[in-house]
């Protein structure tokens, strides 16, 4: 393995590239464009270094990946100094929150890679913890391996495109009966229903827009400030959008009505599935609900178009759960050094589980 310092961005990069056009399939949140972007977003702020791993015996370059020093990272009320597989790490008000995060390595030498990275990760002096961050359960056996992980999982529920079309059905078949009700409903609540589907950059960024505007619009009506208020968010969205866009690897789709937007989503296209990232929806009277036909009629759009699956992402809603038949386990996993902080919190949160007062039946 080699280790290459922040300065080092443009040959890594290029070497990442390279390694990329043999592994194509390895996933969109460790490919080089999403990789480049994040960094000229965050990358003057978050402390990063890449890694390089060698198969000796081919001598060719076989994985690659970055490693980020988090910015004000916190656990409950300490400070951590941590470090973080992948495009992680950033401050939380302006986090990408990644999800479906991997390595981009030879699958022959993945195991290995994993091995080397957690045992190089945990050798790093003056940190408190090494984190994982949105990785498939399945992505952490080789780091299992090594040592023990504290794991926080969160269900990612998918709508699964792929038997729908199989059985030459539609997507409301796929769908519970009380949900299939719903729809029917909130399709009928409209009249003149459309769906854009913006590929090309002069309608998705017409789209994007409008999806910021009303994605703003509803949480400030909930008091809270919204994905968007971070500048950084915006941007790291916006030159996403321009990158991705002319290769259908992000796509922006509008639903609208004959009285105007219903909502907008913006999709990530991540090895033929469709990943829901960001939506805003139009306020909605009475017992409308833009949200399922924002979905459902992007999901439609989505069979139509031959992609295997509709994912809602993590962290759970009814929403979520109403209009998906299928679910994964992301995980969030760390490894914490022995600290003195870490037994002061632990102590702490025992003691505050025993003076909480117990529920009455």
């Amino acid at each position: 393995m080699e280790i290459h310092s922040s300065h080092e961005r443009d040959f890594t990069l290029a070497r990442w590239r390279e390694l990329e056009q043999r592994f194509p399939d390895q996933g969109l949140m460790c490919s080089a464009d999403w990789t480049e972007i994040w960094l000229q977003t965050y990358g003057s702020d978050v402390p990063h270094r890449f890694v390089l791993a060698w198969d000796c015996d081919a001598d060719e370059l076989c994985g690659v990946c970055l490693i980020t020093e988090g910015v004000r990272q916190t656990d409950g009320p300490m400070s951590l100094r941590t470090l973080h597989v992948g495009t992680a790490g950033e401050p939380e008000q302006d986090s990408v929150c990644v999800e479906y995060n991997r390595l981009l390595v030879d699958p022959d030498c993945e195991h290995a890679f994993k091995q080397r990275l957690a045992e190089y990760l945990s050798r790093q002096p003056n940190i408190d913890q090494w984190n994982l961050d949105g990785f498939e359960e399945s992505d952490l056996s080789g780091f299992r391996s090594v040592t023990n992980l504290e794991v926080r999982h969160e269900a990612s529920h998918w709508f699964d495109l792929t038997k729908v079309r199989a059985d030459g059905k539609e997507v409301l078949s796929g769908l519970r009966r009380k949900t299939r009700r719903r729809v029917r409903r909130a399709l009928e609540s409209y009249d003149g229903l459309r769906v854009e589907w913006a590929d090309s950059l002069v309608h998705a960024r017409d789209v994007f827009d409008e999806l910021i505007r009303l994605h703003q619009q509803r949480w400030h009506s909930l008091g809270k400030p919204g994905s968007y208020a971070s500048s950084r968010f915006r941007k790291f969205h916006g030159d996403l959008l321009d990158r991705l866009t002319p290769d259908g690897r992000m796509v922006l789709v509008r639903v609208s009505s004959n009285t105007g937007t219903v909502g907008a989503v913006q999709l990530l296209i991540d090895r033929d599935r469709v990943l829901l990232y960001q939506c805003g929806w139009a306020p909605a009277p009475g017992k409308q609900s833009p949200g399922v036909v924002v979905d459902y009629l992007a999901m439609c759009e989505c069979l139509e178009r031959g992609y295997d699956a509709y994912d809602f992402l993590a962290y759970e809603t009814q929403h979520k759960r109403h209009l998906s038949n299928m679910c994964n386990d992301l995980a969030w996993a760390r490894k914490r050094h022995p600290r003195l902080k870490f037994a002061v919190l632990d102590k702490g949160r025992q003691l505050k589980g025993w003076l909480r007062p117990s529920k009455k039946k």
